[in-house]
């Protein structure tokens, strides 16, 4: 007989999403038949109604407050009995068999966690067949993502992660890594944390070609919005804190992020940029009620930031530019002021009276070109001077200054996160 599972699901305002996963949960051909829980982290819409009405079966567990994928993943485990954990996004819809190889990889010698294939909702497009990191700037990444799935990723490999929309492990092994860290709140790379974790303690991690399902990619936050920006940039960062050397951390990682952003989108640097001005004001531990509120509140405003505006920045509302301190002009405009105005102009008088004019005229001749003119030629060759060096100014810029500062924004995160720390980065 095959293991007893349970299946772990976190709503969050996903009402849009709830019917069709639970039909194709209920479609599920596995027995003993799953034990799902959902875990609702304080949705404001019906998902939880939704769940009641289309999955009547499951372990509902409604929550007061939002405790992020992680919090809210770990309250569904606990409140759960499969000797296998099965965690799943409430935005996927799985085939039948889904669960079958899931669940068989974890039996391949030295397999520790699993992971499946995943395509777009319409069942073409890949979106992950196994994450990928990048190095020194912890970059995470998905095979195949964007790449018509033609069979091309059949193996079932030891991969560096799986995401968190699908992932299996023995509850043995879960409890062994005291599941998720809630500490990387509200979402993002407490899976890739877990799969790190576990290859410590000598396990793989496995992508499963053949556990199949179909995923609404980033329908909580946005891909490349301004919200997505900003939890992926908190806890990358806090994850370099927890998994590199602090030598790591400073000669390698902060210059390579710094040289990553000055290319990046304007979107991409302004909200690192906002991050590493918070730093992690709780060090590594889980992030106390008034941080948690104040990331939520910071995510809920970026949320107004589309992927599609992230090259724009004026076009960001009002109170996304001022979180991300972009209420100053910006040097564009400014070059554009300091080039209309730098070349001053004599005035001409004008009147009615033709013998007013050329008195006018006359006294300018005596008054002004004598004495006047030689200073506005003088202010003149300042206000070009400069003009010329803001241009200049933009150029450096783009190039090795930006670098720099960033840089030195970054490490200055990094020193706060160590104060905090008390020196728990060795």
């Amino acid at each position: 007989m095959r293991p007893s599972v349970s299946i772990i699901l976190v709503t969050y305002n996903s009402a849009e999403h709830i019917p069709t996963c639970c039909a194709a949960l209920c479609a599920l051909e596995y027995e003993p038949r799953p034990q799902i829980v959902v875990v609702d982290n304080a949705s404001q819409d019906a998902s939880v109604a939704l769940v009641r009405q289309h999955l009547p079966t499951a372990l509902l567990l409604p929550q007061a407050l939002n405790h992020g994928f992680g919090g809210g993943v770990q309250i569904g485990v606990a409140a759960s009995h499969g000797e296998y954990v099965v965690l799943l996004n409430p935005d996927t819809l799985v085939d039948a068999h889904w669960l079958d190889d899931l669940i068989a990889t974890l039996d391949m010698p030295g397999c520790g966690i699993a992971g499946s294939k995943i395509l777009d909702l319409a069942g073409h497009t890949i979106l992950h067949a196994g994450g990928q990191i990048s190095q020194p700037e912890l970059l995470a990444s998905h095979r195949g993502y964007g790449e018509v799935d033609r069979g091309q990723y059949e193996d079932t490999r030891v991969v560096p992660f799986v995401t968190g929309a699908s992932l299996a492990l023995r509850r043995s092994l879960w409890d062994r890594l005291g599941g998720l860290d809630a500490g990387f709140f509200p979402a993002y790379f407490e899976d890739i944390d877990l799969c790190w974790r576990a290859k410590a303690l000598g396990w793989a991690t496995r992508y499963a070609p053949g556990s199949v399902l179909r995923h609404s990619e980033g329908a909580s936050t946005g891909r490349a919005s301004g919200a997505f920006y900003y939890y992926h940039h908190r806890n990358r960062l806090r994850f370099a804190c927890k998994h590199l050397p602090w030598l790591d951390l400073w000669r390698t990682f902060s210059p390579a992020e710094a040289r990553r952003l000055a290319l990046a989108a304007p979107l991409d640097r302004a909200v690192a940029g906002l991050v590493y001005r918070e730093a992690l004001p709780d060090g590594l531990a889980m992030p106390d009620a008034p941080t948690q509120a104040q990331i939520l509140e910071h995510g809920r405003i970026l949320a107004s930031i589309p992927a599609q505006m992230q090259e724009q920045p004026d076009l960001w509302p009002d109170a996304a530019r001022l979180l991300l301190g972009y209420p100053a002009p910006q040097l564009s405009a400014l070059l554009a002021a300091t080039e209309a105005t730098a070349l001053l102009h004599e005035h001409q008088f004008h009147s009615h009276l033709p013998l007013v004019a050329a008195l006018r005229r006359a006294w300018n001749s005596v008054a002004t070109r004598w004495y006047v003119l030689p200073v506005l030629h003088q202010q003149t060759r300042f206000n070009q001077a400069a003009h010329a060096s803001l241009v200049a100014l933009r150029q450096q810029m783009d190039g090795e200054t930006q670098v720099a500062l960033l840089e030195t924004q970054l490490r200055q995160a990094l020193l706060c996160y160590r104060v905090v720390a008390g020196g728990a980065a060795t």
